[in-house]
């Protein structure tokens, strides 16, 4: 265990506990008779601890700066890892000069039994191994922080430190380390032990470092798959146009996972060549392979795989045909509208729900109409899928249904209606939205004000000045901003009145 690790306060304690039972025991109990001229003879022994131990730490001190030194671009950082171990060899040594120089001070004045003389003697010579042993195993430490020559365990140990360095800052950023950390991080990508290997990869895909994408792309090819699934997550932050090829070959892995992590790795770098590999990989035998190809497709967006994708609409089990459709939304092909339309019919309402979600992200106008059939849906999860799609595509036709659906029991339906409306500008829901101005819900409060907002009617003006004093913080916020939207409007139109 490093000493770094330890609690030095309990150690403070600790030192000072074990220092006034030592001080009461050397001062205390002594007598005019007993040994004194054996006394005389040990002298040098006390003498010789409090020197060889200042010596030591003279020596402790100056590998301390050393390691200072060699770490300027971080210094504050070096120092505060470091201060524990300074401070436990400091209490240690300070400890050891006192006791002897008090032994010396009485054995100068006092006479001793020949058993109290040998006692303190044996604690003089077990306080200076005290200190030989932390002076010098803290020494090795630093030395080793020096020459970067680790053995695993500590690698794993530093390299841990670093990341919860981050932590402790509790910040998003990519984190910051200096040069020979980067170096070190990279170096240990080398290492032996996987866990090492791992976690320097973890370090340098935080750091967005480029320098190691060569050796990240080598480790694709790792025997550990924590290892390759590291660094296939860590090319997504770090990789360029050069980790594509390496990361498609590993598509060919037999580890399931890894073609799951790298399938995911490839969409969010969205490189288009990587396409027909993707789509291939929609026929795994894997269900988890299939669902990461159905993601990434829809990431990148290529209408290539439009074709293929529509195929996958009628395959069992619903979950593929589901995220098949979600994947049709993002891509937006000539094709998919049509073929998402003929499927708002199908017998399984998840399926419908997709389907309706993503007619609402293609933006493509022929499904206004299909969609408002699926406003009368049997279920409540297409229902609220076709209004919030029609609300994207600001259906006026829908204005009239959307209002009735304010009604509905199910409070998620309320909201997205509310939210529709909002989208579609509907100066003739603006009383009904005001109502929800005082409804027991906060979500609908909130979402009332963002839709009067939008719409941007001054009769709405002063039920939201009333609302202002709402008692959950996320509602003022959006009364808030409503009322900032309808001020510049009312601005600009009085700006075009005077013009």
């Amino acid at each position: 265990m490093r000493f770094s690790k330890v609690e030095t306060y309990k150690l403070e304690l600790l030192f000072l506990f074990a220092l006034t039972i030592l001080s009461l025991f050397t001062l205390f109990g002594n007598g005019s008779t007993g040994t004194s001229g054996s006394s005389s003879n040990t002298f040098w022994l006390p003498s010789a601890v409090m020197q060889s131990t200042a010596a030591l730490y003279a020596v402790f001190i100056a590998i301390f700066i050393l390691s200072l030194q060699d770490n300027r671009e971080n210094i504050n950082s070096i120092a505060n890892r470091i201060k524990p171990t300074l401070k436990i060899v400091s209490y240690t040594a300070a400890g050891t000069i006192y006791f002897n120089g008090l032994i010396l001070i009485v054995f100068s004045l006092g006479t001793f039994s020949e058993a109290k003389m040998k006692t303190l003697l044996f604690l003089s010579l077990f306080s200076m191994a005290a200190s030989l042993i932390a002076i010098v195993y803290s020494s090795m430490n630093l030395l080793s922080d020096i020459s970067g020559l680790k053995t695993s365990s500590e690698k794993l140990t530093y390299i841990s430190s670093l990341l919860k360095g981050q932590e402790r800052d509790g910040s998003d950023n990519p984190v910051i380390l200096n040069n020979r950390d980067i170096d070190f991080c990279i170096q240990s990508l080398y290492d032996e032990s996987p866990e090492v290997r791992t976690i320097a990869v973890e370090a340098l895909s935080q750091v967005r470092e480029k320098r190691a994408e060569e050796a990240l792309i080598r480790l694709l090819e790792d025997r550990n798959s924590s290892v390759k699934i590291a660094a296939a997550k860590a090319l997504i932050l770090i990789g360029g146009e050069d980790a594509v090829e390496p990361l498609t070959r590993q598509l060919a892995d037999k580890d399931p996972v890894i073609r799951s992590h790298v399938i995911q790795a490839l969409g969010k770098l969205q490189d288009r060549r990587v396409t027909g590999s993707l789509i291939k990989c929609l026929n795994d035998r894997v269900p988890e392979v299939r669902l990461a190809a159905f993601w990434a497709l829809g990431v990148m967006q290529d209408e290539k795989a439009e074709e293929a994708l529509i195929a996958k609409l009628d395959e069992s089990p619903a979950e593929f045909r589901s995220q098949a459709a979600l994947a049709l939304g993002k891509i937006g092909g000539k094709k998919a509208a049509p073929a998402l339309i003929s499927r708002l019919q199908d017998k399984d309402p998840e399926f419908r729900k997709y389907a309706a979600e993503a007619l609402g992200k293609l933006g493509d106008l022929q499904a206004v109409e299909p969609l408002l059939r699926r406003l009368e849906d049997k279920n409540p999860g297409v229902r609220n899928a076709a209004a919030y799609s029609l609300g994207t595509l600001k259906t006026e036709k829908a204005v009239t249904s959307l209002i009735g659906m304010l009604q509905e029991k199910d409070p998620e339906i309320r909201i997205t209606s509310v939210y529709a409306l909002g989208e579609i500008g509907s100066h003739e829901a603006v009383e009904h939205l005001i109502d929800f101005l005082d409804d027991s819900n906060p979500w609908l409060r909130r979402h009332a004000a963002e839709a009067l907002g939008k719409i941007g009617d001054v009769k709405a003006v002063n039920p939201l000045v009333r609302n202002l004093d709402d008692p959950n913080p996320e509602v003022r916020w959006a009364t808030a901003e409503a009322l900032r939207i309808l001020d510049k409007k009312n601005l600009i139109e009085e700006e075009d009145r005077n013009a």
